[in-house]
Formats: C-alpha cells, structure tokens, sequence
C-alpha cells in the first residue's frame, strides 16, 4: 500500500480526539492546512432504515483507491492534483499573505526526508501521549475482563457514573431507575467492577471502600467489621467508645488505626481527569420520528479547511523548482486528508448504521436483547472489506439512550436455536441468562449445570452442560457444591 493509503487507513481507527490531535500535527506542517471544529453542520441525518444510502456512498465513489481499499483491500495510486486553484473549495481562511514560506520549506523538506524513511503505518506514534483518565482505565479493563458482553454493556454504564474519587456518583437503585434496568441484574455488576484496580473503586461509601482494600490485604476480621461499622466514632475522636464496641486492647485498635491509614479513601484521584473529554462518544443514537438514528458528535468532530487562495498567490511568486515541488506536494497533501477525513467520516456512519439497524430490539428492550453480529454479517450489508469493519469499531464510542459503549461491544457470536423459527441466540444473552438463573436460585438448593442447560435448552436454546460449566467458569460463579457450602457458612454466621 502507499504511504497516502496506510494513512487513510489509519485515520478510520482513530477517534476524534485521536483525529484532532493528528490533523493538527498535520496542519503544523502544511501552510495551506488549517483544522478546525465543526459542531454546525447538522444536515439531514441518515436513519437507519435507508438502506440505500450504502449502495448510492460506494457506488459513487467507487472508482477510487481508497473506497477500493475499504471494499476489497487492494492499494491505490498517489494523488497527482496539480497545484493549481482550479478546484478552490474554500475561501481564503488567513488574514494576511505574509507568511515565513522559506523556514517553513526547510523544515518541510527535512521532515519529509526524515518521513521517507519512517514505516507510515505508525501513524500513531505521532499522535502525543495524554495522562491516561479514570474512566479511560476502567473501561481498558472491562473490554479485558471476562465478562459477557451483555454484562460488559452493563459496566460501561455503571463505569459512567463513577466519580473523580473512584466512589459510585449515584446510588445503584437511581441508576437502575434513570436507565430502566434491574437492580439485580445491576448487583453482580458491581461486585464485578468492584475487583478492578485500583482496589477500592466503585465503593458506594467510605467503609465499602476500605473494607474492599481490606478484603484485597486479608485483613478482614470480626473485629475490623465493628471497627468499619462505626467509623463515626472514629471521626469524633471516641477511641474508647469504640474499642468497647470492638471488644479488642488499646494495641488491637491502634494496629486497626494503622492499617486504615494505610488504606486510599478516594483511590481514584491517582488519575488525570482533566483528559475527561477522552470519554466523549465520537457517534450519538437517537431516536426521530419512531426510527433510530445515527449522527457524528460534530462537538469534537475536527474540520480540515484549505487556504486554495494562498496557495494560488504563493505559486505565482516563487520561481525555484524545489519550493514549486513542496508547494505542490502541500496542497495534495492537504486535500488528501481532507478526502480521507470525510471517506473517514462517511464509512463510520454507513458501519455504525447498518450496526445499529440490526441491534435495535437493544435499544428498544435493553441489554438482554442483544443480538448475535459477527463483523461479516455487517460488513457484507455493507459491501465493505471485513477488516475495515473491525479498524472502524476498534476505537469508536457510541453514546446511546442506555449509555456510552464502545461500537465493538455491540457484536457478540451466536449459539445454535432448535427452532428454524427462533433467531440465534446471542452468546453474550445466555451467559446473561445463566447469570441470572443463578442469581435467582435457592441458595441452600442451588442449580446444578445439568439443571441449568435444561432450563435454558427448553427456553429453545441447544446448550450441552459442558458449556454452562464453561460459561460459568468464565463470569467466576463457582460449582453448585461450592455455592451450597458457601450458603451453609453463611447461615452459620
């Protein structure tokens, strides 16, 4: 691939921040380049019920290397504008002509030698290093953990709430109530969340927060129970009240003392949540007239506007043959990146679309629903190269009704139905289900595996033991003999 391809490519992965960030470094570079942020352009909307709008954008486009790339992966030839202001697209967007063109030619020059020699498709390296968020942290580990995806919706919207301490900003039953979900398909969320590092993050109070980092330590005992029961007494300064509620010596106290102070009441605030716009959504879900639409955020959407004007003026004053070159390399370059960007923005709306038309019994019905996509299914609706799917969802965030999600999560595999008349089921939807199942059985009589794949088997779904147990050890929910003797441990206490 040519240099100009890797770096069309590259640019359909990043998201806007990432895109803003680059286009800038580009712009430091190229006289005729300026970036700016668009956040007016509110034309007609594409719904996703258009489903020709995907034939008419390829079919239009079609003859060029880039969409040849998106389509079928083949390479392209390098853009051979002239520089000429036969095509001017922009009015001139500098107050003056003057302009420091010679310094700006030998550091062009030099940058451009040094590039020559550079593997293009690190693109990314140029983009700078920003101090990574809390919320940026917690949703890396997510996308990691080993959650369904169903569940994994579920913490991207808890992960929303959190607060720069790294406590839970809202209590789970108003979060439950603002998002139309269960509670109790929230609980084991939290719990899930709760194990993440920083230990400590997701607590809903103090005393959840240090008895996390005391579980972590092992350092719970009965006596640091009561200790972590009346920490008000301890915030009063009523010592010996509280080492009577304790029932523990001076030293016993003074050791609990010690162990809290070690403990990070607000574990969060290690982060660097100035970057907090790290987390805006780069797509909006919506709903217009009954349908549900799909929009760029063009608050943090950057704009490209080339100064064809100047580099018109420019070309007739200079005469030497290598500053022609530039300026013309220049000007090529800029209304590359500015095609490249809108290619960019294009085939992330005709990718999110088609994603968002097939998973829209999601957004009607919540997470539950979440239906079985793999990348080809979308990038066949689409007739578009299955790579270029996944480099588009890779880094995307799409914020919807439910909340902010990474447009990855929306694909999951599917299981096998023994109805012809029932969908597939969702893989992500059963371990949801035998999570569920769970959740709800007796705990002195738990559900065995056997009894759990002939639940969900009559619900229609073909499900072998076997793979409850797989799916089980995956969400960490431990044997049905395990559960009993933790139920019967429990009753004791």
């Amino acid at each position: 691939m040519t240099p100009r391809l890797q770096q069309a490519i590259r640019m359909l992965q990043m998201n806007n921040l990432d895109l803003q960030t680059y286009l800038e470094t580009e712009a430091l570079e190229n006289p005729f380049m300026e970036v700016q942020q668009a956040d007016t352009n509110n034309d007609t909307l594409p719904s996703i019920q258009e489903e020709s709008e995907a034939e008419a954008f390829n079919g239009a486009a079609s003859d060029t290397g880039l969409d040849r790339a998106i389509q079928d992966g083949t390479a392209m030839v390098e853009d051979k504008t002239p520089a000429t202001a036969e095509n001017v697209q922009e009015t001139n967007q500098y107050e003056s002509a003057e302009f420091d063109f010679e310094s700006r030619l030998n550091s062009q020059m030099s940058t451009m030698s040094q590039a020559a020699e550079n593997d293009w498709d690190m693109i990314s390296t140029r983009i700078s290093e920003r101090a990574i968020s809390l919320v940026a942290h917690v949703e890396k580990q997510i996308e990691l953990s080993q959650m369904s995806e169903t569940q994994k919706i579920l913490a991207y919207v808890l992960a929303s709430y959190i607060e720069p301490s790294g406590w839970l900003g809202k209590p789970l039953e108003d979060i439950a109530e603002e998002k139309g979900l269960d509670i109790d398909d929230l609980m084991p969320i939290l719990q899930n969340l709760q194990s993440l590092e920083p230990t400590g993050i997701f607590a809903r109070d103090l005393k959840e927060c240090l008895r996390l980092q005391a579980l972590e330590q092992q350092k719970i005992t009965p006596q640091f129970e009561v200790f972590l029961n009346h920490l008000e007494l301890l915030a009063h300064g009523k010592l010996d009240i509280l080492q009577r509620k304790c029932k523990c010596t001076e030293t016993d106290l003074r050791d609990m003392l010690d162990t809290v102070r070690s403990f990070d009441p607000k574990p969060g605030m290690k982060f660097d949540d100035s970057n907090e716009i790290i987390h805006a959504p780069d797509l909006v879900v919506f709903k217009k007239d009954g349908n549900w639409v799909v929009d760029l955020n063009r608050s943090t959407l950057p704009g490209i506007v080339i100064d064809e004007k100047y580099a018109e003026e420019l070309n007739r004053k200079i005469k030497e043959k290598e500053a022609l070159e530039f300026s013309a390399n220049a000007l090529s370059s800029a209304r590359w990146l500015k095609r490249a960007m809108e290619q960019r923005n294009n085939t992330t709306l005709i990718i999110s679309a088609e994603i968002i038309k097939q998973q829209t019994a999601f957004l009607d019905k919540g997470p539950t629903y979440l239906k079985p996509l793999l990348l080809r299914d979308v990038a066949k609706a689409v007739s578009m190269h299955e790579s270029t799917v996944s480099r588009v969802t890779s880094g995307i965030m799409i914020e919807t009704p439910i909340g902010c999600f990474p447009l990855k999560s929306f694909f999951s595999v599917s299981l096998n139905s023994q109805s012809d008349s029932t969908e597939n089921a969702s893989a992500a939807a059963v371990r949801n289900k035998i999570q569920e199942l769970v959740n709800q059985e007796t705990p002195s009589d738990p559900l065995s595996d056997d009894a759990i794949a002939e639940i969900i088997s009559k619900q229609g779904v073909s499900l072998a033991r076997r793979t409850v147990a797989k799916y089980r050890q995956l969400l960490k929910i431990p044997s049905s003999t395990e559960r009993r003797r933790r139920a019967k441990i429990s009753n004791l206490g």
